[in-house]
């Protein structure tokens, strides 16, 4: 199992949760917004930990590009932001009003700072999972070509409505619901993102967990997701974090959950669990997967 921890370089704080998960032994993997508002503690601090493994958490809403908006037409609005959702985002790429060499130049230039920050990334995932969309998964696949990235995340949640439900609080049923939704409009993308990505010649874990129970995970659903775990390679994606003024400013539904989930990375049940059942923690720089 590869535990991936989203949004390193989102604040301070989400870094330093990060860093906490991966000194405990839990956390090897993560993925690294290039135009997250703590970006240059994010590789300090990446620079410093042999045991993490960064990909690159491609970005194409809510923040400020990389890029100088002028080279990407349309990408952005008026204040020089990326859309605010992967709707936005979707209704512009389908209406026209954004071409694949905005989105293709935005995504490099994310590519190609981290490296010309010394950092080798080994895997792509996007925020909001936005990689999915036919437009853009094609300008991904040309961009792990490029830059020599061999896997990218396959987002298609395998979370059981029946054998998870039960162990959500009342106060989080709703949510659990609605992001349950989510993950499926998202796999209506599956059969054409493993067609795409295995012509490729890209790899991606056999299995992934993550977004139905983003914000409300508990010690129970953890347990319950390595006790079904599928065999072969799963990641679990995570949003480990620290509460702070800086994510609170942030235009994020995830505060204090971020805390919850690192507490739960870090907890003794997850080793003891890991233990008994003979799961073997990975990262997406080990050749024997």
């Amino acid at each position: 199992m590869i535990i991936n921890g989203d949004d390193l370089g989102y604040t301070t704080g989400v870094n330093q949760a990060i860093r906490e998960c991966s000194v405990a032994g839990m956390l090897r993997s993560a993925t690294l917004m290039a135009n997250g508002y703590a970006f240059d503690h994010a590789v300090a601090m990446v620079r410093s930990n042999e045991n993490l493994d960064v990909g690159v958490h491609l970005v194409l809403t809510e923040l400020p590009p990389v890029s100088s908006p002028a080279k990407i037409c349309g990408l952005t609005d008026k204040r020089g932001n990326l859309p605010g959702t992967p709707r936005e985002l979707m209704t512009s790429l389908l209406g026209g009003r954004i071409n694949r060499d905005a989105v293709r130049q935005e995504l490099s230039s994310q590519i190609s700072k981290i490296l010309d920050h010394g950092l080798h990334p080994t895997h792509l995932d996007s925020h909001k999972h936005v990689h999915v969309i036919p437009q853009v998964l094609e300008t991904v696949v040309e961009l792990a070509h490029k830059f020599s990235i061999p896997w990218i995340r396959s987002p298609f949640d395998g979370t059981s409505f029946f054998r998870f439900g039960r162990l959500i609080v009342r106060e989080s049923k709703s949510s659990f619901c609605l992001q349950l939704l989510k993950a499926k409009l998202i796999g209506a993308f599956r059969t054409s993102f493993n067609k795409r990505i295995g012509g490729a010649g890209l790899r991606a874990p056999d299995h992934f967990f993550g977004i139905s129970l983003t914000g409300i995970w508990n010690e129970a659903a953890m347990i319950q997701l390595l006790e079904e775990l599928p065999p072969g390679v799963t990641e679990w994606m995570v949003h480990p974090g620290n509460c702070d003024g800086d994510l609170e400013r942030m235009n994020t539904r995830l505060l204090e959950q971020r805390e919850k989930e690192r507490d739960l990375l870090i907890s003794s049940e997850l080793q003891k669990q890991l233990a008994r059942r003979g799961i073997t923690l990975s990262s997406f720089r080990r050749e024997d997967m």
